[in-house]
């Protein structure tokens, strides 16, 4: 102890202590307000109805983020509520995304390569302008 503190009076806590009370429960706070807000957010993109679909998904992000005070599952009524459903676009696009896919999956195969040019014909050549030179 520095000479300038007084000692601590009967019945309370040195600073020291109490400082490291302090920290504590500020850690002890912080990780339950993350625990909280966590299960209150994968409470509300993950409901029934909100899940899967982008359009609600993002309502429900932003509604949670602009309103703290509702809970995951009032997040996620109102959204289903409010935020028409996307519908999905059917089956062509998929079509298209599959023929795709395949003309574009022998591309990535090893035997598949066109052969490159013979190296020892570049060899030859540059050989014989060599030979030209040097006479």
């Amino acid at each position: 102890m520095s000479g300038n503190q007084a000692p601590a009076a009967a019945g309370t806590i040195s600073q020291a202590d109490h400082d490291a009370a302090v920290s504590a429960a500020e850690t002890k706070g912080h990780a339950a307000g993350v625990s909280a807000e966590s299960k209150r957010l994968t409470t509300a993109m993950g409901a029934e109805g909100v899940k899967g679909d982008g359009g609600r998904m993002a309502a429900a992000l932003d509604l949670a983020a602009k309103s703290p005070a509702m809970s995951g599952e009032d997040v996620a009524a109102f959204v289903v509520a409010n935020v028409a459903a996307t519908k999905p676009t059917g089956g062509a696009d998929a079509a298209a995304y599959e023929q795709q896919r395949l003309a574009a999956a022998g591309l990535a195969q090893p035997g598949n390569a066109p052969k490159p040019a013979d190296a020892s014909a570049g060899w030859s050549k540059a050989a014989e302008r060599i030979n030209k030179r040097n006479g």
